[in-house]
């Protein structure tokens, strides 16, 4: 996706660019079928070669998370990316109610900037993947990108009472407690960035690709998490005591171009290309 599409599209979306050069650069670049395992590309000292050339060390089982996709696929992308009509319906997410069209998806192209129909959907489809497998992956709960705005749009910048409703036991099936983890997606005007509610090590973490430090951020989610065990009838909890963490273990962006990188236990990062 990085390297590979970043040549590809150079052109800066120029649709003369036809299929037979956008298979002889897939794979000059990829050496293999386009899809997220360019991602987990391993270097002689098999170390994974993230798309920001940086070496990561590989998860044991990652190849299962990463599947490659086949050249009939690649043409499905290549058309995404270099159709006329920007307004066509490229997905359509029945569930979420979320719609792609081929202009917002073109979003993905270096240069231009995330927008929020193309995390929702991604953050749906991780949901979706452990209901499917359940045993597999740790119980998480995803919020969308509204949520973080929603909920410190209050007078003195919070306001549970706007989010009370979200995550009542008859629309999610579960309380926010019993999961391991929560993520909520933060906007910073000019980036995306995470923010992980661990409950399993009662820990808030706080991940920025720019290297930035919100310890704002996590004091507000831990003051939520508050009150929404105690809204919900569970037994109280002082998450605020809980440990906040500045993640600084992370990629760092080259330009304004975001990426998602999910790992075994559906702990992922936004960062930047």
């Amino acid at each position: 996706m990085g390297n590979f599409f970043s040549h590809l599209l150079q052109r800066k979306g120029d649709d003369r660019v036809n299929l037979n050069e956008f298979k002889k650069s897939h794979e000059r670049f990829s050496q293999g079928p386009l899809g997220l395992g360019i991602l987990t590309q391993k270097d002689d000292r098999g170390y994974s070669t993230s798309v920001l050339n940086r070496k990561i060390k590989p998860k044991d089982d990652r190849k299962e998370l990463f599947h490659s996709l086949k050249y009939e696929d690649d043409e499905e992308v290549f058309h995404a990316f270099h159709g006329g009509n920007s307004d066509e319906i490229l997905v359509r997410h029945e569930p979420s109610n979320i719609v792609i069209s081929r202009g917002v998806l073109q979003c993905l192209r270096p240069g231009a900037w995330l927008n929020d129909e193309v995390i929702n959907l991604y953050l749906e489809l991780l949901k979706e993947r452990e209901r499917r497998e359940p045993e597999k992956f740790l119980k998480c709960h995803f919020f969308n990108t509204f949520f973080f705005e929603k909920l410190t749009n209050g007078k003195n910048g919070y306001d549970f009472k706007a989010v009370r409703r979200w995550t009542t036991k008859k629309k999610l099936g579960y309380t926010l407690i019993e999961c391991d983890k929560v993520f909520v997606p933060i906007h910073k005007g000019k980036h995306w960035c995470l923010a992980v509610i661990n409950i399993k090590n009662e820990t808030f973490q706080y991940l920025d690709s720019l290297g930035g430090e919100d310890i704002h951020v996590l004091e507000v989610l831990a003051r939520y998490l508050m009150e929404e065990t105690r809204d919900k009838g569970d037994t109280e909890i002082d998450s605020t005591s809980w440990k906040k963490e500045l993640v600084d273990d992370l990629p760092l962006q080259k330009n304004w171009r975001v990426c998602f990188f999910v790992t075994n236990d559906a702990f992922f990062i936004i960062f930047l290309l």
